[in-house]
């Protein structure tokens, strides 16, 4: 199959015109769809000059100028592309890859039919080619009664032969605590949602200062430390170090500040050194970025997807520092709206369960909520108790938890809630 010169560079030369192609090229493509040498160099730059910044032909050209075709080079600056005509270049050299995987499959099945394997070998290994040439190809499909049907009865089946009865990430587990179990995480909103889905977009908002980042690490934790579901954490203010060792501190019961500062003590080291073990083995992947976007957070979770395989809870914390590139002449709310918007598209297309932390007012407010719910399927609001609320709520409560939206479950539901922010530990307590 011939090289398709021309679509290469016009998605390149759109990809350093502006970051939402940038991210879209990232998103859905990888070096494997650039047959030509020196292009496929040019996408290696690309990549890695995005890690620092947005790239554009200056940046690349003086990293590339002594090591490639200078002609090939010079034709990103000249090339006329925007961003409606980008799709069908994008589109294009995707189709064209998927094409070449699939002739590629073909001739190693021809080859392997034509050994003295065993049939019932050779049957496993073509299935394996179709079916990796099969992913590239996406998932816009129309689907057919017989097929959802079929598919959600067994699904059925497999829900009532099962003993469980949360299907999907599960936020809450039972441990022992002497002879008595008791439980750690969330309950209620396992029972409110009934699992995190793929598909779902769930904020959760709550004052500065009052444990949003502590309510969805300790999320994190029971879907990826507990469980084996994948999460892609991406976090807009801290460094990984602080990230782990809060981590850290809510698995071990360890001070967070003597994690962070220093100073524990032999015993409580050991300890916290065995939990670091132990956060090293969990399925949670992290980005600190300080500059985040929507596209950029999509462009992102695109690669995770095509690097590490499935992604199961995309973390974005917090919305409040997010930049729209299209937010000139929108009011606040209409940009978090905006962005509830992207984040529910991203729950679809990549089939994940999506979890936007935001803030609220010094008045207990979320900009535009009504706008955003209607985007979601949960709303909580994390809020410190109040006045009477102490004689109302169980005791060990500091803060309550409020579905303001649960498109599964009960709205207007309260959760009550237990925040050691020493120890950076969150859970619900039930009566």
């Amino acid at each position: 199959m011939s090289v398709d010169y021309e679509s290469e560079l016009y998605v390149l030369a759109g990809m350093i015109l502006s970051e939402a192609l940038l991210q879209e090229g990232l998103g859905r493509l990888s070096e494997k769809h650039f047959q030509d040498g020196d292009y496929r160099e040019i996408f290696n730059t690309i990549d890695l000059q995005s890690k620092q910044g947005r790239p554009d032909f200056t940046t690349v050209y003086k990293e590339l100028r002594n090591k490639i075709d200078i002609a090939k080079l010079n034709g990103l600056q000249t090339t006329t592309i925007s961003e409606s005509t980008f799709p069908f270049w994008i589109k294009k050299l995707h189709e064209t890859f998927v094409r070449r995987t699939y002739k590629i499959a073909a001739r190693e099945i021809w080859n392997i039919c034509d050994t003295d394997r065993p049939l019932k070998e050779i049957t496993e290994i073509v299935e394996q080619k179709i079916m990796k040439a099969h992913t590239q190809e996406g998932t816009d499909r129309i689907v057919t009664p017989q097929e959802s049907g079929q598919k959600a009865a067994e699904e059925f089946e497999r829900r009532q032969a099962s003993d469980k009865r949360i299907h999907g990430i599960q936020l809450s587990r039972e441990i022992a605590t002497g002879s008595v179990p008791s439980i750690d995480g969330f309950p209620g909103l396992d029972q409110m949602f009934r699992g995190l889905r793929g598909g779902d977009l769930i904020v959760a908002a709550a004052r500065t200062g009052d444990g949003k980042t502590a309510l969805a690490q300790n999320l994190v934790r029971h879907a990826s430390i507990h469980q084996q579901y994948k999460t892609y954490y991406q976090n807009t203010e801290m460094n990984e170090n602080e990230i782990v060792f809060r981590f850290v501190a809510a698995m071990s019961g360890i001070s967070f500040e003597g994690i962070d500062g220093g100073g524990l003590s032999s015993w409580d080291r050991g300890s916290a050194r065995r939990y670091f073990d132990l956060f090293c083995e969990s399925r949670i992947y992290i980005s600190t970025l300080p500059i985040l976007t929507p596209e950029r957070s999509r462009g992102l979770a695109r690669q995770f997807k095509m690097k590490y395989g499935n992604l199961d809870l995309l973390v974005i914390d917090y919305i409040g520092r997010m930049e729209l590139e299209n937010s000139k002449g929108k009011q606040e709310w209409q940009v978090l709206r905006d962005i509830a918007k992207e984040g529910k598209r991203l729950a679809q297309e990549l089939d994940t369960a999506v979890l936007l932390i935001s803030q609220m007012t010094e008045e207990g407010k979320l900009q535009g909520a009504r706008a955003i719910a209607n985007e979601c399927d949960g709303v909580l609001y994390l809020e410190p108790l109040e006045g009477e609320e102490y004689n109302e709520a169980p005791r060990g409560t500091t803060h309550k938890l409020t579905s303001a939206k649960a498109r599964r479950g009960e709205k207007n539901k309260k959760l009550w809630i237990s925040f050691n922010k020493d120890k950076m530990y969150m859970t619900e307590i039930i009566r």
